[in-house]
């Protein structure tokens, strides 16, 4: 790779200046009002012309892109946010692969029901499921980050559920008394 990259530098220090390949290369921040609105105007066209000639593929693997990047930023983050459920991330990775319901479960190998009761949040994912995820969506979004998704769940769950804590906790007895 270096020895490419050599390679066209010199042939680009043949005909121009130190000064003016790192001018092409880099913007130049004096640009005038009127130039800065014309090149962000062509600049806005370029990108909407890119962005309306894509296949379904490329769209598709763009969303996936996204919503990993997003899921790793909230991984970066120390709080519980709902919208990071695994039941609300699978139903936002089904609308993302144009699927409806019965598809994914099909193609995931799992009772429609099953699948309904874990985006309805009545049913708990397993790690097969996850696996399977990670297959259907070709790698891109490993088991481990849906594992993580669901495991922050159920860790909000442990800390914020203290009813249920009070209840499971009557039903323990001769407990330790370590605290003096």
């Amino acid at each position: 790779m270096k020895n490419k990259a050599e390679k066209i530098y010199n042939k680009l220090r043949e005909k121009y200046t130190d000064e003016e390949i790192v001018e092409s290369v880099f913007f130049n921040e004096t640009l005038s009002a009127q130039e800065q609105k014309k090149v962000d105007e062509e600049f806005i066209r370029i990108r909407l012309d890119r962005l309306n000639s894509m296949t379904p593929k490329e769209i598709l693997i763009g969303n996936m892109m996204q919503m990993k990047l997003l899921i790793k930023r909230y991984f970066q983050q120390d709080t519980y946010d709902e919208l990071y459920g695994f039941s609300n991330q699978l139903k936002k990775y089904i609308k993302l692969t144009n699927r409806n319901n019965k598809e994914i479960a099909e193609n995931l190998d799992i009772h429609p029901t099953k699948l309904s009761r874990i985006l309805n949040g009545r049913e708990n994912p397993n790690i097969e499921l996850m696996y399977r995820l990670e297959k259907h969506s070709d790698g891109e979004l490993p088991a481990h980050y849906w594992w993580r998704l669901y495991s922050r769940e159920l860790e909000n769950q442990i800390r914020t559920d203290l009813e249920k804590k009070m209840k499971e906790g009557d039903k323990v007895s001769d407990y330790l008394e370590i605290r003096a």
